[in-house]
């Protein structure tokens, strides 16, 4: 329920700019002498587009018509009116409102196109992520029901317990893309030390980085008014991104640190490192990697989401290779700065 009126804010929000943007275009252009109205046409349908682009086919409509009025308003003779005195002006405004329909129309069939090949690869990979792990506690409990020793036991209740971790993670991420979609991620502030966000995250998701040595180089001396929630579940996702490409065993590096700007912290394993192509497509979401893609699967969520929750924080995430290491992910989350609360 709680995402029907978070579309319909949306919507406003893009169509309000969408007007605003038509009524700034048609100021602009009125002070351009001997404009032709090819260019005004031109330029008020690239806005139109725009809208269209960003919002659903109904609000591209509106905009559409209203910038069919102002089209005619301001552009046609006689000016000043909504009247028509050159008949071949009734041909070129029915033809840009024909045209921008069509194309708002063509622009949301695009989307829905869009989102129905984001689903299908969703589907897919969410199918065969939940199935393995479903089929592994099925096992597991079937197992259960036979007579076992303690040792036998202890090792099938065990490998149940993991495969509902990942389950409840995989749900949790869901639910998360579901949140960041419809804009309903509430941000709490707080005053807290890098510490403290790193010791959650890693609490977190401790299954996953299981046989990795942690390197933990973070700070307790200052702290920063942030969401602590966002940031530290922003941070299980890169913890369990690093966990998951680097070979078993290998070293993962944690650093977090307040700075002038904020929180800085950053996550670095000792796997085969970035492919420098697929940098700037590693945090879209559903997006693997060629490499991961051969290797294992995934649904490609995990650090999108890390991105949507530091972005409804205010912060920013970004990747590279490390020197002498593999991949290196790392974000910022600005907030007021102090010296940490000395106990009592």
């Amino acid at each position: 329920m709680a995402l029907v009126p978070t579309a319909f804010r949306r919507d406003a929000a893009v169509l309000l700019a969408g007007l605003a943007a038509i009524a700034a275009a048609t100021d602009l252009l009125r002070d351009i002498p001997h404009i032709s109205t090819t260019t005004v046409a031109l330029v008020l349908l690239l806005i139109v587009l725009g809208t269209g682009t960003f919002a659903r086919l109904r609000i591209a409509v509106i905009a559409s018509i209203v910038s069919t009025l102002a089209f005619n308003f301001f552009f046609l003779q006689p000016v000043g009116t909504f009247a028509i005195a050159d008949p071949q002006n009734w041909v070129v405004l029915g033809v840009y409102l024909t045209v921008a329909v069509v194309a708002s129309k063509f622009s949301a069939k695009a989307q829905d196109r869009a989102r129905m090949h984001l689903a299908e690869t969703l589907l897919a990979s969410l199918s065969h992520d939940m199935r393995t792990p479903l089929t592994s506690v099925r096992t597991a409990v079937e197992n259960l029901r036979r007579p076992l020793d303690d040792e036998a036991r202890e090792a099938q209740a065990a490998a149940a317990t993991a495969e509902l971790e990942r389950l409840t993670l995989l749900l949790e991420h869901m639910l998360d893309m579901a949140q960041i979609d419809a804009g309903a991620v509430r941000v709490e502030r707080q005053w807290v030390a890098p510490a403290d966000v790193v010791d959650a995250a890693v609490a977190h998701v401790r299954h996953a980085l299981a046989g990795h040595p942690l390197v933990v180089e973070a700070a307790a001396d200052r702290e920063v008014q942030i969401d602590p929630r966002l940031t530290s579940a922003a941070l299980s996702h890169m913890l369990e991104n690093a966990a998951r490409y680097s070979p078993a065993g290998g070293r993962i590096l944690i650093a977090g640190h307040v700075g002038a700007e904020g929180l800085h912290v950053s996550v670095t394993d000792h796997g085969p490192g970035l492919d420098p192509s697929e940098t700037e497509r590693l945090f879209d979401r559903f997006y693997r990697g060629d490499a991961a893609k051969r290797t294992m699967h995934g649904t490609g969520m995990g650090l999108a989401i890390a991105r949507g929750l530091l972005t409804a924080a205010g912060g920013s995430a970004w990747a590279e290779n490390a020197p002498g290491a593999g991949a290196r992910f790392s974000f910022t989350v600005p907030g007021p700065v102090r010296r940490a609360a000395v106990p009592q």
